[in-house]
């Protein structure tokens, strides 16, 4: 089967040029079935993904994290751009392995597939925010566009534009819209999230998915997203936080929520009642919050998902499925078959699922805070 044609990088912000060069050398042609995961991850370039994992792995020192925790902290918050951009150059095609184009957790209800559940926690936020055809939307920190593209069908194509500092990942969105017809309803901006290249109030309402989380601070992301919204516009968001049971002084927890962020690219945890100062102290109006990890008798714990997950792609992201993945990388690595840097990015991944599941067991890590906001609409003068 032929590679689809590359995707026009007009679709990108064109000033990003020497970025969009080194991705596509980086990762090659443009294969989105989803059944080529190691064909796409041979086809990289060795000594680019070598570098992709040393830029990643030179924000964390596990000698002096104990020590030296707001240190390192600073230094993470300073490079967060270039530590998450090469994140996802080295996760990509890993996530899309394990979790299809939709990068996120989901309440999960019994009788239900995965998929079923994750389509679910995409089109709530939808419902939440009462999208509908003609609206301008916008989707911070998009991944591949999962979510994006589910929303736009279930609110009867309103128009969603995407926003991802990740070159490889909009060059994927904008060939999944046209695979999928939804390009008319659809845009990508390879862009700094903190500093959104938008016109203030340019959207009617915007979106997150555990995406926010990535930001150097909270405050810088929600402020740039209260900027680029309406006044009167909502802001709905599923983000990552640690919950009132996290004891920092409980070395189990800080441990587990270590591995958490530096399996994932995220600076610094924020935690349930930290996120909601951060997000009011821009100037957001609360309309509601609720953390969706909770469970009930309708469902199971969200972190089954990686625990005991179902159906076939589920196998893949149980600890027997990324055993045997990462035991069959270790041969190809071995053969000279994948590029340096695969390997480590298996394992770290692996760890990462590991303290997904402590996090979510002690309950001490949600992956999934909801919360919706208003921006207050502008106050109007009363001439006499």
């Amino acid at each position: 089967m032929r590679s689809p044609r590359r995707v026009s990088m007009s679709l990108i912000a064109n000033d990003h040029k020497e970025q969009i060069q080194l991705m596509q050398k980086l990762h090659g042609n443009v294969v989105l079935d989803e059944g080529s995961f190691f064909k796409k991850i041979s086809q990289k370039d060795h000594k680019l993904n070598k570098e992709a994992a040393e830029r990643y792995y030179s924000n964390w020192d596990h000698k002096r994290e104990e020590n030296h925790q707001e240190e390192l902290v600073t230094n993470r918050r300073d490079h967060a751009q270039g530590m998450t951009n090469a994140f996802y150059d080295l996760v990509t095609d890993f996530y899309e392995y394990g979790w299809g184009q939709s990068f996120h957790f989901a309440r999960l209800y019994k009788g239900d597939t995965f998929e079923e559940n994750i389509k679910r926690h995409e089109a709530f936020l939808a419902l939440k925010l009462g999208l509908k055809r003609g609206q301008r939307v916008l989707d911070v920190g998009c991944g591949v566009g999962g979510p994006l593209r589910e929303i736009v069908k279930f609110s009867g194509y309103a128009h969603v534009t995407g926003i991802n500092n990740n070159a490889y990942q909009v060059e994927r969105c904008a060939a999944y819209s046209i695979k999928y017809g939804l390009s008319d309803f659809t845009g990508f901006v390879k862009a700094d999230f903190t500093k959104m290249p938008f016109s203030d109030a340019a959207f009617d309402a915007v979106f997150s998915v555990e995406a926010t989380v990535h930001a150097p601070r909270l405050e810088m992301v929600y402020g740039e997203i209260y900027r680029v919204l309406r006044p009167g516009g909502r802001f709905a968001c599923y983000e990552w936080c640690t919950t009132d049971k996290y004891d920092e002084s409980n070395s189990a927890h800080r441990t587990v929520i270590r591995g958490i962020e530096e399996g994932n690219s995220i600076s610094k945890l924020y935690s349930t009642k930290e996120c909601l100062g951060a997000v009011k102290s821009v100037g957001f109006k609360m309309i509601e919050h609720d953390d969706l990890s909770s469970i009930d008798l309708a469902t199971v714990p969200w972190y089954y998902a990686l625990k005991r997950p179902q159906g076939l792609r589920g196998l893949l992201r149980s600890p027997l499925g990324r055993s045997y993945t990462h035991s069959l990388l270790t041969v190809l690595t071995k053969l000279k078959f994948v590029p340096p840097g695969v390997l480590e990015t298996s394992q770290l991944l692996n760890n990462a699922a590991d303290v997904l599941v402590a996090g979510g067991e002690m309950g001490i890590f949600t992956p999934m805070f909801c919360f919706v906001v208003e921006k207050p609409s502008e106050e109007t003068t009363l001439v006499i």
